[in-house]
């Protein structure tokens, strides 16, 4: 039986993914202070029109749900990587998947608050 050596790493790919990731973890950083902040200034409308609790489990079920899309892209990305598969792809649509989660989440947590 012979054996054949596995292709070699693509650089490329490695550098993108690794790029991605650290882009996904810094927009979901940012977006999370956005979160926070806006939730700070929840008791600037009335009281009939808006209400604190809605908008703050849109923007945590938001911020959850694009720290699981960012994990599994990261894990997957990065076994997909080990087995020297392109990744690229894996974490770019992962990074995309976050972003998906909070334009929802802040648009849901603003249309709870009246606006």
């Amino acid at each position: 039986m012979i054996r054949t050596m596995p292709p070699p790493f693509a650089v490329w790919d490695i550098v993108v993914s690794v790029v991605v990731w650290m882009l996904t973890a810094a927009f979901i950083a940012v977006a999370a202070f956005f979160a926070l902040v806006s939730l700070v200034y929840v008791d600037d409308c009335g009281p009939l029109s808006c209400s604190a609790a809605p908008a703050f489990s849109c923007l945590f079920a938001a911020g959850m749900a694009s720290v699981v899309a960012a994990v599994t892209g990261f894990i997957w990305g990065l076994v997909r990587m080990l087995n020297r598969r392109l990744s690229w792809a894996i974490t770019v649509g992962a990074f995309a998947l976050c972003v998906a989660c909070w334009a929802v989440g802040f648009v849901a947590a603003a249309h709870s608050m009246g606006h």
